[in-house]
């Protein structure tokens, strides 16, 4: 049943006072019309406010407690049902050793969608991750932000042909007369829940692939076999939050364009333990364009910029199909702006950054390319 309006109730503490008056004079204890009006307009108010309720806190059904959704996070912009939530963390859920390796954010940089969520959804999946692609595509420099994002210490080991197994698992070493276990950095990562970078795996001799062997395993174990002590003490469990991603130029089949120089053949056995493979290529020159707008903007004008991404993807066809034995990564290309920013003229800048790189006869063709691009110009 709806309640009375105002109005009506007006007109109906009107009528009473206009009754009463009627009535011979006499002090009255009755209240007055406004006293009347008053009271029954306060009892209407309360009447709606205890019929109000406050609105619900629904949380979003895909997010746990300590999560946030992929696009929140990213300000990437996904279809709901491909939206997810993502694990993010404070400071204070770290061993004190780990702080210092969570990156900080770069507000600059551009998330690429497929490669970041693909990866973040595999870190929650707690899967083993394989992210490959050409030199200088950006590919340390997008987990490194992620883990920024999540707030997740991030662990980096480059790896050479001749690297020591001691790096990455750790060593007997002498202190104070005696001798004592130092943790390598896959170690410490596995222990107290870091993001282990193993950046250049390709190149990482089979013996130490193949120590990571257990590791890589769905619940697999770190097994330090020469770490003093009982079969017991040598397995490590990881930590919960232990991700492990191998980066490198190629998937691990070798090289077959001969421009990666030291890349080995990985053990198939190592290759299935990956249960996510992320191919990442050089940036959309949209994005490409947007991430040196974002950092310089100030001293240069979009149209120089929309030209130097230009530049550098004719070179990178160009060392695709042979030309040259040297790539333009998005980091030459930051380089060349950081110096037109510090001063230097574009073609100075080119020249110090990449094409003194070159040998003389690709120095040639990379200076026509610049002159196709920007013409003669010497600013």
């Amino acid at each position: 049943m709806s309640s009375p309006k105002v109005d009506d109730l007006v007109k109906e503490a009107l009528k009473r006072e206009l009754e009463r008056r009627k009535r011979p004079t006499a002090p009255s204890s009755e209240p007055s019309l406004a006293d009347e009006v008053g009271a029954l307009i306060d009892e209407m108010v309360e009447s709606r406010k205890s019929k109000m309720k406050e609105p619900a806190v629904v949380a979003h059904p895909k997010l746990k407690s300590n999560q946030k959704l992929f696009s929140e996070l990213t300000g990437v912009y996904v279809r709901d049902e491909d939206d997810f939530g993502v694990t993010c963390f404070h400071d204070y859920e770290w061993d004190e050793r780990l702080v210092p390796f969570i990156p900080e954010v770069d507000k600059g940089y551009v998330i690429e969608e497929e490669a970041a969520s693909n990866i973040l959804l595999a870190w929650e999946l707690n899967e083993k991750v394989l992210c490959y692609g050409p030199t200088g595509a950006g590919k340390s420099s997008l987990i490194q932000q992620l883990c920024a994002l999540t707030n997740r210490p991030f662990v980096r080991v480059n790896c050479t042909g001749d690297m020591d197994s001691s790096m990455i698992f750790g060593q007997l070493t002498a202190k104070d007369g005696s001798t004592i276990w130092v943790d390598g950095a896959v170690t410490e990562a596995v222990k107290y829940g870091a993001v282990f970078a193993w950046d250049e795996w390709d190149v990482t001799p089979p013996e130490i692939s193949m120590g990571l062997q257990w590791l890589l395993e769905d619940n697999g174990k770190l097994f330090l076999k020469e770490m003093p002590g009982s079969t017991k003490d040598k397995q490590i469990v990881p930590h919960e939050h232990f991700r492990l991603v191998a980066i490198g130029n190629t998937q691990g089949q070798g090289d077959d364009t001969g421009s990666h120089a030291g890349t080995n053949v990985q053990n198939s056995a190592t290759l299935d333990r990956f249960g996510t493979a992320v191919y990442i290529n050089y940036l959309n020159p949209l994005v490409e364009e947007q991430m040196i707008n974002n950092k310089w903007s100030a001293s240069i004008a979009p149209k120089t910029t929309k030209e130097l991404v230009k530049l550098a993807n004719l070179i990178r066809q160009g060392y695709q199909a042979g030309q040259f034995n040297l790539t333009v990564s998005p980091r030459s290309l930051f380089s060349i702006c950081r110096k037109m920013a510090a001063g230097y003229t574009l073609k100075k800048a080119y020249k110090v950054v990449y094409l003194n790189k070159l040998n003389e006869t690709q120095r040639k063709v990379a200076d026509e390319l610049f002159n196709k691009v920007f013409g003669s110009r010497e600013d």
